[in-house]
């Protein structure tokens, strides 16, 4: 595991190790973090978080809302989701792949197959639905040498959710962009493209 370099002004901090040979201070708090995870002592993590510094407590507040992300993306894509359907894969080489199965018998894997045709078995937390919706708005990209940026335009559509559509123009490209509600592509546009805001925690 890495040794994380402390820097923080936080007084007899339990968590702080001075190194004699290197000549500096490390934190602790993440090799004790993962033996309770090791040994499945989880009750004592909140006490543990609690002694920490405010920059630890507030990155395992950010990692807590990542998790709480993606748990209710696994449970949206079990309940709404349906065989056959197109969804988002978030970890590999493959963005969109078919739902051929989803869990049976206590399984935490969900079976999809790729534009190859070959089969795989991801997490449902890994998986996003993409939308089935027709409300739409269209986003302009000027130059006609600009395609990797509409493709980037596309790619992040599709993990926030919408469905894309690439149209070349003489000077540009246009991007359709699909949702569930006219007021979420709106908003994808507006936040995510125009002022480039992550709008995925909120979606």
């Amino acid at each position: 595991m890495t040794d994380y370099i402390c820097r923080q002004d936080f007084k007899d901090c339990p968590y702080r190790v001075y190194d004699l040979e290197k000549k500096d201070s490390f934190c602790n708090y993440f090799h004790l973090h993962a033996q309770f995870i090791i040994s499945r002592e989880f009750s004592k993590i909140p006490s543990l978080i609690q002694r920490a510094c405010e920059w630890v407590q507030k990155d395992e507040a950010r990692l807590k809302f990542i998790r709480e992300i993606t748990k209710r993306r696994g449970l949206d894509l079990l309940k709404n989701a349906q065989i056959g359907d197109i969804v988002f894969c978030y970890v590999g080489t493959y963005h969109e792949v078919k739902l051929i199965e989803k869990p049976l018998d206590g399984s935490i894997f969900v079976t999809c197959e790729t534009p190859s045709g070959k089969v795989i078995r991801v997490q449902p937390r890994d998986l996003g639905r993409i939308s089935k919706g027709f409300y739409f708005s269209e986003y302009y990209i000027e130059g006609i040498r600009n395609k990797k940026q509409a493709q980037e335009i596309e790619y992040k559509a599709k993990y926030n959710g919408f469905r894309a559509e690439i149209e070349r123009k003489d000077n540009g490209y246009v991007l359709k962009i699909y949702g569930d509600s006219q007021q979420e592509v709106d908003d994808f546009i507006n936040l995510s493209l125009e002022q480039d805001f992550d709008i995925s925690p909120y979606i």
